[in-house]
């Protein structure tokens, strides 16, 4: 067996159970401590798992720095793709992933005047809360401090009464039967937002790709257009294409 092919099951294995020893690795894949040891050291620097002495567990949803700098190349790349779709007088969505909060960075950067934002994101909020040239909007709610976004009743109310050009919502997972995250709170706003919006841009890296969190937030085919990275495969590629979402990888 191969180290990648390792990697993947020992990744998916811990997903399941939510945890592992180090011996109940060597023992499934007959191989060594330093193995398992090493194996460990690549999953935990994914972001999505942590190890503990003697073992290892899954982080359903990772603290927010270690998101932020987990494929940071790659998020920011998006962000800039992202940001040359945002036209003035536009108003757009920015929910409260990582790399809609890179969309948020760069727009605060830009000189597109005349846009308007609304958002749940709390982290998005304070970066474009000083500049002049943008309109900020953000809905209420109960904050939810892993994510520092605005969840619950209130917030779905503020955006089933607003009607955006352009909504750039971020997932943990893409699979077949649509777009996941870890948080049952954040899918619904997220759902929201979906239905807020003339055009849903789904942001997300190629690691999302056939990755599925806890609760699904869309069908697949409620995305117009998924942004991602160039490390998207073939297959995930024609299936999006035959599913008549366009995939732009940057």
């Amino acid at each position: 067996m191969s180290s990648e092919h390792r990697l993947q099951l020992a990744s998916e294995m811990i997903k399941q159970k939510g945890s592992l020893s180090v011996q109940e690795l060597m023992d499934y894949f007959q191989v060594s401590d330093m193995t398992v040891r090493r194996d460990l050291q690549k999953l935990e620097k994914t972001g999505e798992f942590r190890r503990f002495h003697g073992g290892i567990r899954y982080l359903d949803e990772p603290p927010i720095p270690m998101r932020e700098t987990y494929r940071g190349a790659e998020k920011q790349r998006i962000a800039d793709y992202c940001l040359s779709l945002i036209q003035p007088n536009d108003t757009i969505i920015l929910d409260s992933g990582t790399t809609t909060y890179q969309i948020a960075v760069s727009l605060a950067k830009s000189d597109i005047h005349n846009v308007t934002v609304v958002t749940n994101s709390l982290n998005a909020a304070h970066e474009l809360s000083h500049v002049e040239h943008i309109h900020l909007m953000m809905c209420g709610g109960e904050l939810r401090k892993n994510s520092q976004s605005f969840v619950g009743k209130s917030s779905r109310d503020f955006f089933s009464q607003i009607y955006v050009n352009k909504a750039f919502i971020a997932t943990g997972g893409i699979t077949l039967k649509g777009y996941t995250t870890a948080s049952f709170a954040e899918a619904e706003i997220k759902n929201s937002m979906t239905q807020a919006c003339e055009k849903t841009y789904i942001v997300a890296d190629s690691s999302k790709f056939g990755h599925h969190s806890l609760h699904l937030f869309a069908p697949l085919e409620s995305a117009d257009v998924i942004v991602s990275d160039c490390n998207v495969d073939q297959e995930w590629s024609q299936l999006i294409e035959k599913s008549g979402i366009d995939l732009v990888k940057v």
